[in-house]
C-alpha cells in the first residue's frame, strides 16, 4: 500500500473514531435530559431536530465509509455497505431504547432522518473514493 493511501486511511479512521466519541457524548447529554442546554437553537430552526439527525448520521456514515470501505462487491452492497449496515443497526437500536428512557422520545421520523443521513454519507463517501 503506497504511503499516501496508508496515511489517508489512517486519518479517516482517526476522524471516524473521534466523531464516534463525539456522538457518544451527544447521546449521553441527551439521555440525561440536558440537550436543551446545549442545542436549544435547533428548536428555532424548522425541522432543526431532524436536520441534526441527518447531519450527525451523515457525518458518521461518511467518515466510517471512508475509513472502512467495502472490500468486495456483493449484490447487496450496491444498496448498502457493510459499514452503513452496522451503523443502521446500532442507530436503530439506540432509537428504540429511547422508549425506555424518561428523558427521551422514540420517534419514527428521527429514525427516518437517520436513514437519510446514513444513505447520504455512504453515497458521498463512495463518490469521493472514485
Amino acid at each position: 500500500m503506497p504511503a499516501p493511501m496508508f496515511l489517508r486511511r489512517h486519518a479517516a479512521r482517526i476522524a471516524a473514531f473521534l466523531f464516534i466519541a463525539f456522538l457518544l457524548v451527544v447521546v449521553s447529554i441527551a439521555n440525561r435530559g440536558e440537550g436543551g442546554n446545549w442545542w436549544a437553537f435547533l428548536g428555532r430552526i424548522p425541522y432543526g431536530d431532524k436536520l441534526g439527525h441527518v447531519g450527525l448520521m451523515g457525518g458518521l456514515s461518511f467518515l466510517c465509509n471512508l475509513a472502512f470501505p467495502p472490500r468486495r462487491r456483493d449484490s447487496y452492497r450496491r444498496f448498502i455497505t457493510t459499514t452503513s449496515l452496522v451503523i443502521l443497526v446500532i442507530v436503530s437500536a439506540e432509537e428504540l431504547t429511547q422508549a425506555f428512557i424518561p428523558t427521551r422520545t422514540c420517534d419514527l421520523f428521527d429514525w427516518l432522518a437517520d436513514v437519510v443521513g446514513i444513505t447520504a454519507g455512504q453515497l458521498l463517501a463512495a463518490r469521493l473514493r472514485r
